[in-house]
């Protein structure tokens, strides 16, 4: 028994390390470490059980290779749970802070229903110097929307500045702003947009970048590959679709981010970047476009592991907050709130 406790705790290790440092390898090339990587929370969660177990039986020599596995792998697991326990929240009086709020809105649902929508009461109700949203509407503003036009004249006066819409990426600012020139790919689908603006905000100009990548595009049929499975040739046929939407969506979103990265490395000063990038921490995306200068405000302010999207029998964190220069993370959280299939991200900094 202790040699096979050996050999499974030697297979699991690898395939830990393997999904931990799969964001390191260019879907471009090989795309299934990007799907390991995507994997790799229920990945972690099967080591810590196995290890478990191992420590149930006494196989210690077996539980010392996992442990060894975890250890080298925290640099990635990191960005998926972190525990930031001495984390310093405490604001400086003589500072200013920044409150943003980031929210895939999915269109504020302006199909369903009548009753003031709840995302928007939400957003409202937050009070955030900053709003950038992402899935608003395309066609028409949504100030058309009986669901919104009840909370129009507190929009009004609490957000100033707002774009009604740039394709499906929108901001509303208790600040004035100006447009910044965004970088476009003619070639992706219709849910790929970037939009930044240099918002006057306390403390100075901060340039808040607005992104939505290219979805995955899963559909319910394609989540219930494990919830339900059928005759072995269906199987197969969801399987393949699955795989097929993940290497083009993986290999999509290097393109994406390089042309995000470009923006950046054209910008001096404070920045922050949020939105639905559709990818996970840890991915290549993720690495590529924090690069060795943006951070997340959810890895050094969060605690535990968290996620953003929830349709579909899907839960992950593809919604992100990053910054750099000089700006202070206080807090980040992320509320179940809303009627979106995404939840929000706030983040409150100093300056």
């Amino acid at each position: 028994m202790k040699y096979i406790f050996r050999l499974i705790s030697i297979v699991a290790a690898f395939v830990l390390l393997f999904a931990a440092y799969g964001g390191r390898v260019d879907p471009n090339i090989w795309t299934l470490p990007s799907m390991a990587t995507l994997a790799l929370p229920v990945i972690a969660i099967s080591v810590l059980a196995l290890l478990v177990v191992l420590a149930i039986f006494r196989q210690w020599r077996a539980a010392v290779v996992l442990v060894g596995a975890l250890f080298l792998s925290w640099p990635t697991l990191r960005l998926i749970s972190p525990f930031n326990l001495f984390h310093n929240s405490d604001a400086d009086p003589s500072k200013t802070q920044l409150k943003v709020l980031t929210m895939n809105v999915t269109q504020f649902n302006w199909t369903e229903g009548d009753k003031p929508n709840k995302s928007m009461r939400y957003i409202l109700d937050q009070d955030a110097d900053v709003v950038v949203i992402q899935e608003g509407l395309v066609d028409f503003s949504y100030e058309q929307l009986k669901t919104v036009q009840p909370m129009l004249q507190e929009l009004y006066k609490k957000y100033p500045y707002r774009k009604k819409a740039f394709f499906d990426v929108g901001i509303l600012s208790k600040y004035p702003y100006t447009d910044v020139k965004s970088p476009a790919l003619a070639s992706d689908s219709i849910s790929y947009f970037i939009k930044a603006w240099d918002v006057e905000a306390p403390g100075g100009d901060i340039r808040v970048v607005s992104m939505h990548l290219s979805s995955l595009r899963f559909t319910a049929n394609d989540a219930r590959i494990i919830e339900k499975m059928n005759k072995p040739s269906d199987r197969k046929r969801r399987v393949k679709s699955v795989v097929n939407k993940l290497d083009y969506g993986f290999r999509t979103h290097v393109r994406q981010v390089q042309a995000m990265r470009d923006l950046l490395d054209e910008t001096v000063g404070d920045v922050v970047v949020m939105g639905d990038m559709n990818d996970t921490p840890g991915s290549y995306a993720y690495r590529t476009l924090c690069g060795d200068d943006l951070l997340d405000a959810w890895v050094e302010a969060g605690f535990g592991p968290t996620y953003t999207f929830h349709a579909h029998h899907l839960y992950v964190k593809i919604d992100h907050i990053f910054y750099r220069g000089n700006l202070r993370v206080l807090s980040c959280r992320r509320d179940k709130e809303g009627e979106s299939d995404h939840y929000p991200l706030v983040a409150v900094f100093e300056r």
